[in-house]
């Protein structure tokens, strides 16, 4: 049986409507009614969108003014973000930004990188600033709507544990880590735009994978605390030791000929990756999903453990072999929202996690169908299904 829960659903009576372009006029025109709604109560706040996007930074304002707290120090508001016919651009990444984003079936949701109108002739000079530019700030949006978006694709990794052990049950595919079967499972559930936008995901990650796999191993290998300058440092060597690895075949290569531009763009990239998989995502994996993510047989293990902070250590340690390959994935795959234009449909935008809820489609599972389950009512037979236990290999890079 079902029992509604606010933070799920769609409330009109407290709501604003973002139609048409985003900009400083209609944050000028929304920003009065979203201080009544705060002023009236710290209940959730349903945002409407249906905008071909705007400016970046008037959106960002639309969102900031949302989560206002009061003189009071009350929290924010909970945000409920849908789309109603169109979220593109500055309004697709604003509805991803909801703590619950949801989509009426018909939609069109379109990602796309940064770009700049320029009144002036282009000097090579100013096209290379530029260049680098527009690179590093594609790059910080990945970062952000990886932020954003993070307990949702991770939703989708975990809530369909049972289908991997069916992809593994297939011949030739009883090797295949669960992120390998994750990969395959979502790829058959998009459309072709999707499925173009997952391909080019992963080309990125089979870089990813290396890369990371390859400098993390050096970093932890070395011994001793490091301040940030040093351990900087040492990434930087052991990325370029990656990088004359990579190309050793290419003896047009080298670090002037474009190499030192690809160094400092793996840089970043590295850095980007330790800080999305900080201590505090650990823990908080370790919390949600551990019971849930961790193969059976080895959970029982753990919570054999006696000693309360090994068991901890213990737990932590198997989540980070599932969640580091993951977490690479994840990167590349909002770095390739960040190329090119990426029209999606409310389906794929919600197969990619971007979104939690499809309006109508009760054959998507997502957090709604958890949250409002009325545990007090206690029939067993009205239970939603839970999420599966898994028997699979763990989500380590295969071994391909």
């Amino acid at each position: 049986m079902s029992k509604p829960h606010p933070y799920y659903r769609l409330n009109p009576a407290r709501s604003i409507h973002l139609v048409g372009l985003i900009d400083q006029d209609l944050v000028s025109r929304v920003t009065p009614h979203i201080l009544k709604l705060q002023a009236q109560s710290r209940d959730p706040i349903t945002v409407y969108i249906d905008s071909n996007g705007g400016q970046p930074l008037a959106a960002e304002t639309i969102l900031n003014v949302l989560r206002m707290t009061d003189q009071d120090g009350a929290e924010p508001c909970h945000i409920i973000t849908a789309v109603t016919t169109k979220a593109l651009s500055a309004a697709a990444d604003l509805l991803s930004s909801g703590d619950y984003a949801v989509a009426y079936p018909h939609s069109l949701i379109h990602y796309h990188g940064l770009r700049t109108a320029e009144p002036n002739l282009l000097t090579a000079e100013y096209s290379s600033r530029l260049a680098a530019y527009l690179r590093q700030r594609n790059d910080q949006y990945a970062l952000e709507l990886a932020q954003k978006i993070d307990d949702r694709f991770s939703f989708r990794f975990v809530s369909h544990l049972s289908e991997y052990v069916t992809i593994r049950s297939q011949p030739g595919k009883q090797h295949l880590s669960d992120l390998d079967c994750f990969i395959e499972f979502i790829g058959g559930k998009l459309s072709p735009e999707g499925t173009e936008i997952w391909e080019r995901a992963k080309q990125r990650h089979s870089r990813y994978a290396q890369l990371f796999y390859t400098v993390m191993r050096k970093v932890r290998s070395s011994s001793g605390p490091r301040a940030r300058a040093k351990l900087e440092a040492f990434a930087i060597k052991a990325i370029a030791d990656f990088e004359v690895k990579a190309n050793k075949d290419n003896p047009r290569w080298s670090f002037r000929g474009g190499g030192i531009e690809r160094l400092t763009e793996d840089f970043f990239l590295f850095n980007e990756y330790v800080t999305n998989f900080s201590g505090d995502r650990l823990q908080r994996w370790s919390a949600d999903w551990g019971k849930i993510a961790v193969p059976a047989d080895r959970m029982a293990e753990i919570d054999a453990i006696q000693d309360e902070q090994a068991k901890k250590t213990a737990l932590e340690s198997e989540i980070r072999s599932i969640l580091e390959p993951l977490t690479a994935f994840f990167a590349a795959l909002c770095h390739a929202l960040q190329e090119g234009e990426n029209q999606l449909t409310a389906t794929d935008a919600y197969w990619l996690g971007l979104i939690d809820e499809v309006i109508g489609k009760d054959d998507l599972f997502c957090q709604r169908h958890i949250e409002e389950w009325d545990n007090e009512k206690g029939k067993q037979e009205d239970q939603p299904k839970e999420l599966p236990e898994t028997t699979g290999t763990g989500a380590g890079p295969s071994q391909d």
